[in-house]
């Protein structure tokens, strides 16, 4: 979960994700909400890290349409012998993106946010595969 290519792969929007530092980074994304779509230049940066258990981010992003700041933490937890994923999130959207969208703002969230774990869901299936093909 904090390899940065996966990171790149899953993360909704993301065209590019530059580390900067020790658990720092340099996102490059877009983000369509209703009719307006606005490109971002952000910082994300982990901290709390208790691995494999947990860590925190803080993502903060200034583009043409507005800013864009968030904070959220990720749990994983074993359950019956399986790994539950756990992703808490809080973000809020300033400028002309969050105006006009304002009442898509929520549901574009949620739909970022699923986006995401479908992508994760499918990098982790194809990494199982892999690992079948080399047994």
């Amino acid at each position: 979960m904090l390899d940065s290519e996966l990171l790149a792969q899953i993360l909704p929007g993301c065209k590019s994700l530059i580390p900067t530092g020790k658990d720092e980074y340099v996102a490059e994304t877009e983000i369509k909400v209703g009719p307006v779509k606005g490109s971002f230049t952000s910082k994300l940066k982990i901290s709390d890290k208790n691995p494999p258990n947990s860590y925190r981010f803080h993502v903060s992003g200034i583009g043409s349409k507005g800013h864009m700041e968030g904070r959220g933490e990720i749990r994983l937890r074993e359950e019956d012998s399986q790994t539950v994923l756990s992703f808490f999130a809080e973000g809020n959207i300033t400028g002309i993106i969050a105006r006009i969208g304002s009442r898509l703002i929520e549901a574009t969230g949620k739909k970022l946010l699923d986006d995401g774990i479908k992508k994760f869901k499918a990098k982790l299936k194809e990494k199982e595969a892999v690992t079948a093909e080399l047994s």
